[in-house]
């Protein structure tokens, strides 16, 4: 058990030694306080990476596997958070970091771990054995964690899964006047609902290029038939939108039927949300976000999943940016810098952690990381 430490060095250790928590692209990770606490900086978990020691990932796994992986990372932060807090305030026994930091530790990797097996198994490919990787035990002072958001996939991680990229669907944007302040809450649900339909169709050819099935017309008749009949029933809503607050109603029905992109291309599903407002300032009409659609290269089929659902991510933020603004055409509030300060700016910042993710997901499995940061700011149409 650590001494009782002097009052100034207690201090010292709240002000800087508390292992803050960064979060860096699409992982957390532990910043260091070594260098400024010295000896009184607080142990902190050594946990076996997991992401560098996994086989190749199926397309259709990655973004269940993902999920877990961050998991992990996620768990070991809140242990060092705890370990910090018993530096500075130490509490139970000899064994109080055995039985209350590292045995509970053990036992929720050691659930992860099974989640991460069985979205393997789930695809038809063979299920690592990961049980060897759930025991931690303690770093030196200062000595910060390794994290499976800081290591790349292994050999194992990059060979097999060398299929080539999914294809992605490729959806006409649909082309809306100038909505009514009274509709637009709708409107634009129903433009997320579109992006939500668009990105849940491209992790399903994601899956089918990992684990073929049916034959050839399996994509037409099980992923774009059922696409269309989704959107079409969406784009209905849009227009009764319209018609229920006095409007004239759009023709929208020629924007329901998709197509295919070529494999890897494409940002498909990006700027449904808050697009085609054509006549946008007109009186009483809300007015959207412009926001640039990210031009991306090639996706690899091992990041298909990751990058998909980040661009689901990037228009649900547009979709609650446009339902913000959307509150404010029909109740003002704040100043002149209300939409700037409080609306433009925290969707950039939400931007950018999306697209550092999508960077991110490149660079796990080798693949050149591009550079996104010019698509993060957005205006106003």
């Amino acid at each position: 058990m650590a001494r009782p430490m002097r009052k100034n060095s207690v201090l010292k250790l709240g002000g800087v030694g508390a292992l803050a928590v960064l979060l860096l692209g699409g992982g957390l990770q532990l910043a260091s306080a070594a260098e400024n606490t010295g000896s009184s900086a607080a142990q902190t978990v050594n946990c076996p990476t997991v992401r560098d020691k996994l086989p190749a990932i199926p397309a259709a796994a990655a973004a269940g596997v993902e999920r877990e992986l961050a998991t992990l990372d996620e768990e070991i932060a809140r242990q060092n958070e705890r370990l910090a807090k018993q530096a500075a305030n130490p509490q139970g026994g000899a064994n109080f970091i055995n039985n209350a930091i590292l045995g509970p530790l053990k036992s929720k990797r050691v659930a992860v771990l099974d989640r991460i097996e069985i979205n393997f198994n789930r695809v038809g490919a063979q299920r690592p054995n990961l049980d060897s990787l759930a025991t931690c035990g303690l770093n030196a002072p200062g000595v910060a964690s390794a994290l499976n958001s800081s290591v790349k996939a292994g050999n194992a991680g990059t060979g097999a899964n060398t299929t080539a990229a999914a294809q992605t669907v490729n959806c006409p944007t649909p082309q809306i006047p100038a909505v009514p302040a009274q509709a637009a809450a709708n409107v634009q649900a129903e433009l997320a609902n579109l992006d939500k339909q668009i990105s849940e169709a491209n992790a399903r050819l994601a899956q089918q290029a990992a684990n073929p099935q049916g034959g050839a017309n399996f994509i037409n008749n099980a992923i774009l038939g059922p696409l269309k009949d989704k959107r079409q029933a969406a784009l209905d809503r849009i227009e009764i939108a319209f018609n229920r607050v006095g409007a004239q109603r759009p023709n929208l029905d020629n924007f329901a039927a998709c197509g295919l992109n070529g494999a890897g291309a494409g940002n498909a599903g990006a700027g449904n949300a808050g697009a085609g407002n054509a006549g946008a300032g007109n009186a009483g009409a809300a007015r959207t976000v412009n926001c640039p659609t990210p031009q991306i290269p090639a996706v690899p089929a091992q990041a298909a999943a990751n990058v998909q659902a980040e661009l689901a991510n990037l228009n649900k933020q547009i979709s609650e940016a446009n339902a913000r603004l959307a509150q404010q055409a029909a109740n003002p509030q704040g100043g002149a810098n209300f939409i700037n300060n409080a609306i433009l700016g925290p969707l950039k910042d939400k931007r950018q952690a999306a697209l550092d993710r999508i960077e991110i997901a490149f660079n796990r499995v080798g693949a050149q990381r591009p550079n996104l940061d010019n698509f993060a700011a957005c205006g106003l149409n």
